[in-house]
């Protein structure tokens, strides 16, 4: 009897916190709606990452996906830039000190001269052209490769400061992302269009074993259902 009663206490408490979830998740949907039927910018920004340019007339939940727990993004992505920016930095200083090798540095100066102007170099200097050129390719993609890596990482730091508000040190907070799915009726003109609504919660906590960080549901994306 005593284990019986011990399974169905923790039924019960299941079902207890699905429904708690469910309902936070319909309050969720529920206050970006009605926000946007009244367009406050004000409170969408707060809490959604994402922009809705129709009007909805009405709007229902059809169905709510479990939740999906994954390992937060930023501390990796943080890892990368620097990684990158490392990467960066390492061909910079390559590059400068062949150039400024005495051996290098005038046949070098020749090569770029005749780029500049468009005009041929002697053949004997086309290894040195090609070592530059090189250089300077691997800068353009680093470059490019570190300014995605910051832009990924200011996405994420967002994502995560909408969810537990402004922290000091957001950057170094581990734990998890929880996503979730919701299916969505939206009337829009008089036509009913299926949607799916996803929604994304931060369970974090500090380095130094602090307790879990407060977070709340915020709206990741917003599409139309295939």
């Amino acid at each position: 009897m005593r284990q019986r009663g011990a399974r169905l206490a923790v039924a019960l408490s299941l079902i207890v916190v699905g429904l708690a979830c469910s309902s936070a998740a319909s309050k969720v949907v529920d206050q970006y709606f009605n926000a946007l039927r009244a367009n406050d910018q004000t409170t969408l920004t707060s809490f959604a990452m994402v922009a809705f340019d129709q009007k909805v007339d009405d709007w229902k939940i059809i169905a709510e996906g479990a939740e999906v727990k994954a390992p937060a993004a930023l501390p990796d992505l943080v890892k990368k830039q620097k990684e990158l920016q490392a990467e960066l930095d390492k061909n910079t200083r390559e590059a400068r000190a062949w150039g400024n090798d005495l051996n290098v540095y005038p046949k070098l100066d020749q090569v770029r001269q005749a780029q500049q102007k468009g005009t041929k170099f002697p053949p004997a200097l086309q290894p040195i052209a090609d070592k530059w050129d090189n250089f300077q390719a691997e800068d353009r993609r680093l470059k490019k490769a570190v300014a995605e890596a910051k832009a990924a990482v200011e996405r994420e730091k967002r994502n995560v400061s909408l969810s537990i508000g402004q922290v000091d040190d957001v950057e170094t907070l581990t734990g998890d992302v929880l996503s979730r799915d919701i299916d969505v009726d939206l009337t829009i003109g008089g036509a009913v269009k299926p949607y799916t609504m996803t929604l994304r919660r931060y369970d974090l906590k500090g380095q130094s074993g602090g307790g879990r960080m407060m977070s709340r549901w915020v709206i990741q994306s917003l599409t139309p259902k295939a």
